[in-house]
């Protein structure tokens, strides 16, 4: 059995009986929303149809803002989510790892930040001049204490900045002292952040 292949002219004359003269032109419209269609492609429109929404949360006013530093932010992020690898998270895959800062037997992103006494060490010497004695060790007081709008908008923005500065230099810390063990003291670290 032979087979031919279709020439153009056998597929232009296939393809080219489109609609009747007096429906007009055929044209392209993209979609920007229910039963709404516009000549113009927005790639807004169009994430917003493709993406799952999901009500704002309240810590997201610590991690996005108009002065943050993108590589603490997204840090800050995975912390604030719980997302970090931990010791809490690699239990899970029978790996028990103790903070590699203070050598508590259990670490977890509560007791990495700020209830071990080396990171709490860290974020009183960076911000104990701005709280106070509001300055508490435990997670969910010091995510309540920055979201607190009883201060100035520059004081509220030192405090978020020193936060994601603390939280992206202590998981650096602690990652430096497992892969390389190279420590640094308290002191060594309040003066790098403060850099």
């Amino acid at each position: 059995m032979l087979w031919l292949s279709p020439t153009s002219d056998d597929i232009h004359h296939h393809f080219n009986f489109g609609p009747a003269d007096t429906a007009g032109e055929d044209r392209y419209v993209w979609r920007h929303g229910d039963d709404d269609y516009k000549p113009c492609f927005s790639s807004m429109q169009t994430w917003q149809q493709v993406r799952v929404q999901h009500p704002t949360v309240a810590w997201s006013k610590i991690v996005w803002f108009p002065h943050a530093i993108t590589r603490f932010s997204f840090i800050t992020w995975l912390a604030l989510n719980d997302r970090l690898s931990t010791g809490a998270r690699s239990r899970a895959w029978g790996c028990i790892q103790p903070c590699l800062l203070c050598r508590e037997p259990d670490e977890t992103r509560d007791q990495l930040f700020f209830a071990c006494p080396y990171s709490f060490t860290v974020w009183i010497n960076l911000v104990g001049y701005l709280l106070g004695p509001r300055v508490n060790p435990d997670w969910s007081l010091t995510i309540t204490s920055l979201l607190s709008t009883r201060r100035k908008e520059i004081d509220t923005d030192l405090l978020k900045l020193a936060f994601q500065a603390t939280i992206y230099n202590l998981w650096r810390e602690r990652n430096s002292r497992r892969h390389h063990g190279h420590p640094q003291s308290a002191g060594q670290l309040v003066r790098v952040i403060d850099n």
